[in-house]
């Protein structure tokens, strides 16, 4: 090989055009010339990963896992002064699609040894394969969603942008218009909604079909009054280029059907539930109401199976785990909020201030479709009464919500993390001693058991007390070594199911025979990274993804890290959500236990890179946190 023109070939080539070029003469005098003959086999799926490879002159095609010659997939072509297979030898793992040469093509060899040597010898190769790795999972899940998703628009609605839904021109109407200069063009546009505006163009509200009956029609009101004084004012918006699944978590949480777009504050369109979810058999206007309405636990029971069917759909529909989570833990809190208006409120104690917090994944509004309870008191007693004799009135109420959740749906929570429970129905200030405790005092046990409550969001009542505690808490926790020492401990106490061979750990179990517990071993080692963290960093959110983002950003962590972890903890959650919905359809209990060796050869593969991202959390967790572990 021509030394010379080897390095001036490397040259023009990244990331070797940064690398100085003693480092390329040193590359130069180890690398070796293959040939490979047109179609022939380089590297098959499950091989180990033996050379670094990068192409003289030739092409080398990437065929994805399952082709055969009728149903040929071609992932990727990679050409000239292009290397394979990268990401595998950085992670020490074999390749997961076969790489075969398109035509007659030579390339340069690296072994194995050499390779590990010169990330050693040279930084910026060393962080140009980190890069790549950590951007593996992203470039899979593209191509994952290119090759094998339904393509169709319909299913892809909730994660398109809104301006590829809505009515870009809307019709529109100003203040001092009367009701019946408004309806006439919505007569003929056949719409049933006009936007309000203001001189200059900024919408002031809304006037819909509904407005007409139930503000002016049924009230035997003029047709002839100003639209403003039957309109609905100060409309909700959302940025002309927010995402469809942002337009059905607003509409999950408010009153209406119809979302208002601006650009730079003006008025950009409308889209309505239709354009959403065309594709439902119920949708959220309709449980909105039904919960609304609601008088009693058995209607609202009926509410909770429409969320199951809504959510079912969504799933069909292509929605992601995170946008489904949201809105199945929106929706949730407004079937526990009404419960808690039905069977707390009428017997309350006027003198006991109460706020009803949600603990563990809904307090992360990271709610699947099979969610056992989790919540709590925090309450303020008038002078004069102690809190056990606050407590005395509250447990009775909080157990017939309990009881009444339970049969809306929602079971009962195993570990007894309810509001009927007397350890789980306190004043603020013990709230703040029993944080205290587990702060100053902590065992590993309590904390174990404790580390839901650091998850708490306010719910029912009075917000300012679940306010003031989790600012409280952010400030209490500051400098407790020996409270994050142990929680960091316990955050590291489960490792991803993987073995030396990049295989899985599996264990017999009653549900699943050679089985893998999906949320225990892989969503849960992210949720409790990303809640030590919070606490660090003073990260008041609740959310896992809100936290990670937040403390990346303060951390300065590289951001293809971050976007590499989150995409992990949301294809495990999508994963869970999938197989819960798989065991509700064949009318079995829902479990958190799976076979990986039942899975498609795809997710079985995406399964693989999500834990691998866990264990790379786990290590950035026990690096950061290394000189309280010693």
């Amino acid at each position: 090989m021509d030394t010379k023109s080897f390095v001036s070939e490397l040259k023009r080539r990244r990331p070797f055009d940064r690398v100085p070029e003693v480092h390329l003469l040193w590359l130069a005098e180890r690398m070796e010339p293959v040939e490979f003959s047109e179609g022939s086999i380089i590297l098959s799926p499950g091989e180990p990963c033996t050379a670094l490879y990068i192409i003289h002159s030739g092409i080398v095609q990437l065929e994805a896992v399952g082709s055969t010659a009728d149903n040929l997939k071609i992932l990727a072509e990679l050409v000239e002064g292009e290397s394979f297979p990268l990401e595998a030898l950085e992670e020490a793992r074999p390749v997961f699609s076969t790489f075969r040469a398109k035509v007659t093509t030579s390339c340069y060899s690296l072994s194995l040894d050499d390779f590990l040597e010169f990330k050693k010898l040279d930084k910026v190769f060393s962080d140009f394969c980190h890069y790549r790795s950590t951007s593996f999972l992203e470039q899979s899940r593209r191509v994952y969603k290119l090759h094998f998703s339904n393509q169709s628009e319909e299913q892809q609605r909730l994660s398109m942008p809104l301006s590829l839904l809505m009515k870009p021109e809307p019709p529109t109407a100003k203040a001092g218009w009367t009701v019946r200069e408004v309806v006439a063009p919505m007569y003929e546009q056949d719409t049933d909604a006009t936007v309000i505006i203001d001189d200059e163009s900024r919408p002031i509200g809304i006037f819909t079909i509904r407005d007409l009956l139930r503000k002016v029609i049924i009230p035997g009101m003029d047709l002839y009054m100003p639209v403003e004084k039957a309109m609905t004012p100060s409309p909700k918006t959302l940025h002309v280029s927010a995402l469809g699944y942002e337009a059905a978590l607003m509409l999950a949480e408010e009153e209406f059907h119809h979302v208002v777009l601006v650009n730079e504050g003006r008025l950009a369109g409308v889209v309505s539930e239709r354009e959403l979810f065309n594709l439902q058999r119920v949708s959220l206007s309709q449980i909105n109401a039904q919960i609304r309405l609601a008088d009693s636990i058995d209607q609202l029971k009926e509410c909770h199976r429409d969320i199951r069917l809504l959510s079912e759909n969504m799933l069909i529909q292509g929605a992601t785990a995170d946008q489904m989570t949201q809105i199945i833990s929106s929706l949730n809190d407004q079937v526990i909020t009404r419960a808690l208006d039905l069977e707390f409120a009428p017997r309350a104690p006027s003198t006991v201030k109460v706020c009803w917090v949600a603990l563990g994944s809904e307090g992360r509004h990271e709610q699947t479709l099979t969610t056992d309870q989790d919540n709590g008191i925090i309450f303020e007693h008038p002078e004069g009464m102690t809190p056990d004799q606050a407590r005395a009135l509250l447990l009775p109420l909080a157990e017939n919500v309990n009881r009444a959740l339970a049969h809306i749906g929602f079971p009962l929570c195993e570990g007894n993390i309810m509001a009927m429970n007397p350890d789980c129905c306190l004043s603020y200030k013990e709230w703040q001693k029993r944080f205290n405790t587990w702060i100053s005092e902590p065992t590993p046990e309590a904390l174990l058991n404790a580390s839901i409550f650091f998850d708490f969001r306010f719910l029912y009542g009075v917000a300012s007390h679940a306010d003031r505690l989790r600012t409280w808490l952010a400030d209490a926790v500051k400098g407790q070594n020996r409270f994050f020492h142990l929680l960091v401990e316990n955050a590291l106490q489960r490792t991803p199911p993987l073995g030396f061979f990049r295989d899985f750990v599996v264990d017999d179990h009653a549900d699943c025979a050679g089985s893998i517990d999906i949320k225990a071993s892989g969503v849960t080692l992210f949720v409790d990274a990303a809640r030590v963290y919070a606490l660090a960093q003073g990260v008041t959110r609740s959310n896992s993804r809100q936290r990670l983002l937040m403390s990346g950003d303060q951390r300065r962590w590289p951001q293809s890290d971050v976007n590499a972890w989150m995409d992990a903890f949301s294809f495990l959650q999508s994963l869970r959500i999938r197989h819960h919905f798989e065991l509700h359809r064949n009318g079995c209990e829902s479990h958190n236990r799976l076979n990986p060796y039942e899975l498609n050869n795809l997710d079985r593969r995406f399964l693989l890179e999500s834990l691998r991202q866990a264990g790379k959390l786990q290590k950035q967790l026990k690096a950061d946190f290394s000189q309280l572990m010693m």
